[in-house]
């Protein structure tokens, strides 16, 4: 009886290190458990690369998500250790304007001229907007300009002439 005790408290020990293993872990690698992150506070997530530069993961930034403030976002690049920018540098925002559920978004020519190229890269710099931005309420599909002009396609991967709906299939979790 006394050894069965004993053997049942390792276990919970055991189990309660393996827990908290996992938690720390979790935290770690940023994704935050929910119960710290302060209730009832708006977030809205900003995509950006992962470290790996294979996937596209979420930071979430505090406040109301609006066009003015992803697009700012999106420019200031990550915060949290192990995100990359999706966007080269130099890039600037010249304008944007909603038409119904669509967002026409224009950046300067550096967003073509200061991309590292591959297609890799273009997924992730596209979608890295277009999932930031179809987060705003409202807004469904987006279309990237340049120099306000329609392009067909960034760095020769992605069909650019049409505006693009938000695509998850770039996401390293399903942990939002």
């Amino acid at each position: 009886m006394k050894w069965e005790r004993r053997i049942a408290g390792l276990l919970l020990i055991l189990i309660l290190l393996l827990v908290g293993r996992g938690v720390w872990k979790v935290y770690q690698g940023r994704m935050v458990p929910v119960s710290l992150i302060e209730e009832g506070a708006p977030y809205y997530p900003v995509y950006f690369a992962a470290a790996d530069s294979a996937h596209l993961e979420p930071e979430f930034r505090p406040g109301t998500a609006d066009v003015a403030a992803v697009l700012k976002d999106l420019l200031e690049g990550p915060r949290l250790p192990g995100l990359a920018p999706v966007l080269p540098p130099d890039v600037s925002v010249l304008g944007y304007t909603q038409r119904g559920s669509v967002l026409y978004v224009s950046f300067s020519h550096h967003l073509r001229s200061n991309h590292p190229g591959g297609s890799r890269a273009e997924m992730l710099t596209v979608y890295g907007i277009v999932n930031s931005l179809t987060e705003i309420a409202g807004i469904e599909r987006v279309q990237i300009l340049i120099e306000y002009e329609q392009i067909d396609t960034l760095t020769g991967h992605i069909d650019l002439g049409k505006p693009l709906e938000r695509d998850y299939s770039l996401l390293g979790s399903t942990m939002i």
